[in-house]
C-alpha cells in the first residue's frame, strides 16, 4: 500500500472496520431528530403506579340502601304493646284525640305514688276515700308515641289552678300541638302552642277500650282479694 492509499478516506474502513461502524452508529443516534408524535412515557416517569391488569370493579352498594317508603313496601307495622299512663313532660309538644277520653276513678298507689290503678265499681267502696276522679285521654307526642294522659278533675268546691290549667292545655291540644310547663309562682301550668308545626298526628287504629287494656294491664283492681286491697287492709 502506497502512502497515497493510506490517505484515501475510502480505504479507512479497511484499517479498523469494527471501530468505524460503532462510531457511525453513535453519530447517527446523536444526530437523529426527536419524534414529536411519540406520546409514550415510561410508567416510572409519570409519578403514577402501574395499574395491574384485570382489576375487579367495586361493588355497587346503592342496591342495599333502604327506600324512603320501606315500611309501606315491606308491609311492616309496629304492634302497640306498651301505652304509658302519664302527663306530658315540660318540653313535649303533644296532641289529644278529640274523641278518645273517659272520666273514671283512679287510685294512686305505690312506693313513689306514681302508679295509677283503675277501680272496678264492685270494689269502689273499699277505696272510696282514697280514689280520685280523673279524665283519661289518648295523647301522642311528636315521635308518634301514644300514651294515656290522666288529668285530675277539679273539685267543684275547691278547684285548683293546677287542675284547671291542665284541662285547658288538654283542650288546646285537641286543636294544635301544645305543651305545658309548671309555673310555681302561679301554682298553675303555662300553656304554649307550636307556631310552625302544622302536620296532623298519626293516631293508631285502636279503640279507647283497646288502649286502656294495654295501658292498665295488671293495674286494674277488680276483686276484693286484689293485692293492693289486701295491703290497704294490712292483710298482705
Amino acid at each position: 500500500m502506497t502512502p497515497k492509499d493510506k490517505l484515501n478516506p475510502a480505504n479507512s474502513t479497511e484499517l479498523n472496520p469494527k471501530g468505524s461502524s460503532r462510531e457511525t452508529q453513535e453519530s447517527n443516534e446523536l444526530n437523529r431528530e426527536p419524534n414529536m408524535n411519540d406520546q409514550s412515557t415510561p410508567p416510572e416517569e409519570t409519578g403514577q403506579p402501574a395499574q395491574p391488569e384485570n382489576v375487579p370493579s367495586a361493588r355497587d352498594f346503592s342496591r342495599f340502601r333502604l327506600s324512603q317508603n320501606f315500611g309501606i313496601v315491606s308491609g311492616v307495622r309496629k304492634k302497640l304493646t306498651t301505652v304509658p299512663v302519664r302527663k306530658p313532660n315540660k318540653t313535649q309538644f303533644v296532641r289529644v284525640h278529640p274523641a278518645n277520653k273517659m272520666d273514671t276513678m283512679l287510685l294512686r298507689y305505690g312506693d313513689n305514688g306514681e302508679d295509677l290503678y283503675l277501680i272496678d265499681p264492685d270494689v269502689m267502696q273499699q277505696v272510696e276515700d282514697l280514689a280520685k276522679q280523673y279524665r283519661l285521654m289518648e295523647a301522642i307526642d311528636r315521635q308518634n308515641n301514644v300514651f294515656i294522659w290522666p288529668v285530675a278533675l277539679p273539685d267543684e268546691s275547691r278547684p285548683l289552678n293546677w287542675h284547671l290549667s291542665a284541662l285547658e292545655a288538654a283542650g288546646n291540644a285537641e286543636l294544635e300541638w301544645t305543651r305545658m310547663q309548671a309555673n310555681m309562682a302561679l301554682r298553675a301550668y303555662d300553656v304554649f302552642y307550636a307556631e310552625g308545626i302544622l302536620d296532623e298526628p298519626e293516631w293508631p287504629v285502636l279503640s279507647m277500650d283497646e288502649l286502656l287494656e294495654i295501658a292498665f294491664k295488671n293495674k286494674i283492681i277488680d276483686r276484693p282479694d286484689h293485692l293492693v286491697l289486701r295491703q290497704l287492709r294490712g292483710a298482705a
